[in-house]
């Protein structure tokens, strides 16, 4: 052949590019093991912010359930209230609708009648028609002569069929359960 010669590179992996394409697959494996990395971690937070975020929704449904069930006790315990006071409540209406008992008489001769150191703590009408109404209150008062008292100021200002019905001696001071007449001043 006249001068002219051929270069044959028989070689399976050529010099010049094992380099750059070393590290051109060292880039990429080190990309891939940054974002694997970064996935685990992002995977593993995640998931303890679920672990979290369930625990504290089994909170609040236990506290929802929690509330629902006292909601349900307060209803029931309503319930039962107005049913125990249905009658007080109709003797009550009766007399508001009739206009026949005077509150204002009824209270002005009341609080005469109570001594300062003595204080109501409940009032229930018993009967209520067109004629007298029966009242049943509790007093608190401080000393027996208090209460003495109150009975005899309750009969001087013209309360029928005064009678006492329980006393109950607690923490120096006595309860009382007391059953009035009160009649319309004509």
């Amino acid at each position: 052949m006249n001068g002219m010669s051929v270069t044959l590179n028989l070689a399976s992996g050529p010099q010049r590019n094992r380099r750059l394409f070393t590290a051109l697959i060292a880039a990429l494996a080190s990309v891939f093991l940054l974002i694997a990395v970064f996935s685990v971690l992002t995977f593993v937070r995640n998931r303890s912010r679920e672990v979290v975020s369930n625990e504290g929704l089994a909170r609040v449904e236990k506290m929802t359930q929690d509330a629902l069930k006292e909601k349900n006790q307060w209803d029931r315990q309503a319930r039962d209230w107005t049913k125990n006071s249905e009658n007080a409540i109709a003797i009550v209406n009766g007399i508001i609708k009739k206009k026949s008992f005077s509150w204002v008489d009824f209270f002005s001769r009341l609080e005469e009648a109570l001594p300062p150191s003595s204080y109501i703590t409940a009032m229930t009408p018993v009967q209520a028609g067109e004629g007298p109404t029966d009242v049943q209150f509790k007093v608190v008062s401080q000393t027996l002569n208090d209460l003495l008292a109150l009975l005899k100021k309750l009969d001087g200002q013209g309360f029928k069929n005064i009678s006492v019905k329980n006393e109950n001696p607690t923490a120096g001071q006595l309860i009382s359960e007391i059953n009035i007449r009160h009649e319309r001043p004509l």
